[in-house]
């Protein structure tokens, strides 16, 4: 399922802005990206570097998020996750037409 019809049904943007709410508190999160992928949409956290405390509390609300769509009975709709390590690249070199900006830190 591409991630435009997937975001449209009823309480999956809800879900979605709540875990993007929860992410952006850490301040070693850079960005969150969403990408329509072949398998269904994908949800990407951005940080410069590996910080154990970040990615644990990451990994947590990646929990919650699905937690949350289960609950409402749409695990069809549950992104796949994924962590990014710039490790001193250029963010724009990571990323595809298809990523949308959920959020950038200025």
């Amino acid at each position: 399922m591409k991630a435009p019809s997937v975001l449209r049904r009823k309480g999956v943007w809800e879900a979605l802005e709540r875990f993007v709410g929860q992410v952006t508190k850490l301040p070693e999160v850079e960005a969150i990206l969403l990408v329509a992928g072949d398998e269904g949409w994908e949800v990407w956290t951005v940080l410069a570097e590996w910080d154990d405390a970040a990615v644990d509390a990451i990994v947590e609300q990646e929990g919650r998020l699905l937690d949350d769509l289960i609950a409402q009975g749409k695990e069809t709709a549950a992104p796949s996750f994924h962590i990014l390590i710039r490790q001193g690249k250029p963010l724009d070199e990571f990323l595809s037409p298809a990523a949308r900006f959920l959020f950038r830190r200025g």
